[in-house]
């Protein structure tokens, strides 16, 4: 079970995350680099709309990840992995 910090919400708001509260549910989305800055290359490559979506559940003074999904345009791609969100939680958590 991958979670974060309640408090942490403030920051990522502040960090251009889009935060949804839905009673106890919390939607968290940001759009991660593109290809291209993520390799630090000129190279041109296809570049298509991203976003990343953490679906979470407030319990205490947590956020506990249900589910995250890479979504290209209206689709979700792929599902993230513990190992990813693990990584993200971290960087986060550092903020």
């Amino acid at each position: 079970m991958v979670k974060i910090k309640l408090s942490s919400l403030e920051l990522l708001r502040n960090s251009g995350y889009e935060i949804i509260e839905e009673g106890e549910q919390v939607i968290i989305r940001y759009n991660p680099p593109s290809i291209s800055e993520a390799m630090s290359s000129d190279e041109d490559h296809e570049e298509t709309n991203r976003v990343i979506e953490i679906v979470t559940r407030k319990e205490n003074d947590e956020l506990i990840i249900l589910d995250a999904y890479i979504i290209e345009g209206n689709n979700k791609k792929r599902k993230l992995d513990k190992s990813e969100l693990e990584l993200w939680a971290e960087y986060v958590g550092e903020s």
